[in-house]
Formats: C-alpha cells, sequence, structure tokens
C-alpha cells in the first residue's frame, strides 16, 4: 500500500525484531495508524527525500507488544504512526546533521511537532527522531542517551551557531 508518492506502509511498518518475534499485528496497524503514517510519509518524508534522496526510515510505527519489547516508551510516537527515526546516509557518509539544519532552517513550512538529535556528538547525530503530532507545537531537542535537553539551550547550540550552522 503507497502511503505517498515515494514511501510504502511496508517501509513504515518494517521491523526485523517483529519478524523473529512473530509479532504479525505490526504489519497490520489500524487504520488511525495508517493515516498518521501518511501524513508524515506525504508532508515531511517526501519533502526530505527531495532534497536529499532516497531513504527507507530506519524505524517509524511500532505496535504496543514491538515497543514494548524493545523497551521503548509508553507514550511513544512510533506507537500511534507519529514519528519515524533515520540515519540519513548519502554516498556512504551519515548527513542526519544537514537534514536537522535544513529542517530547522524550514520548520515554518514542515510540520513536525519534535526533532530530536538522537546521540551521536555535536557534528552529527547518530540519528533523528522526526514526528508530528497535529495541533502541537514544535519541539527540537537533543538527546544524548541518558537525558533529552531544549537543542536551543544546548552546548550543541552554541556550537551550531559559533559555526553560523544556525543563524
Amino acid at each position: 500500500m503507497k502511503l505517498s508518492t515515494n514511501f510504502t506502509l511496508e517501509e513504515f511498518t518494517n521491523s526485523e525484531t517483529a519478524k523473529k518475534n512473530g509479532i504479525i499485528e505490526q504489519f497490520n496497524p489500524s487504520n488511525e495508524v495508517i493515516l498518521n503514517l501518511k501524513y508524515g510519509a506525504e508532508n515531511i518524508a517526501e519533502l526530505i527525500r527531495r532534497d536529499f534522496g532516497s531513504f527507507a526510515p530506519t524505524v517509524a510505527y511500532r505496535c504496543e507488544k514491538l515497543n514494548t519489547i524493545l523497551k521503548g516508551s509508553k507514550s511513544s510516537m512510533h506507537v500511534t504512526g507519529e514519528a519515524f527515526d533515520e540515519t540519513f546516509i548519502k554516498e556512504g557518509v551519515n548527513i542526519s546533521a544537514k537534514v536537522f539544519f535544513w529542517l530547522l532552517k524550514n520548520k515554518a513550512k514542515i510540520p513536525f511537532t519534535e526533532l530530536i538529535w538522537e546521540k551521536g556528538d555535536a557534528n552529527n547525530p547518530n540519528w533523528l527522531h522526526i514526528g508530528w503530532r497535529k495541533q502541537q507545537t514544535q519541539e527540537v531537542l537533543v538527546f544524548d542517551g541518558k537525558k533529552y535537553e531544549n537543542y536551543f539551550s544546548s552546548n550543541h547550540y552554541k556550537i551550531h551557531k559559533e559555526k553560523s550552522y544556525v543563524i
């Protein structure tokens, strides 16, 4: 099933852990979850793909059973189909920082409500978490593996500002 021009439901529900553990509900999300995934694919993923090239989310939807096995947060946006994580690779290089700064620059046009620089260092995250929830304000965070911090009051932001990555 197509969620958008370039993304399928299979890409947004794929999980090796679910396959290994026989969690069939992972691959049969509710209509509400499908609508949420469709919104993210059409309004966020397609725009990233247009500017940075092809990718398939590392993780998007997680059914509750899979989320429990993976020890995900009970309030995870992945459970409702309102987030995806991705390490953006182009020509063998992690370009997730470039995607992060592009999303910040275009945040008025792209309806994400959660953008998280996941682990890594001030130069590049290990991956990005991009979430969307209608009628919610945008949050930009840094996660160091232990705690979340507001990006705009973080050391990462100070470094990025000094390097003129952000205004």
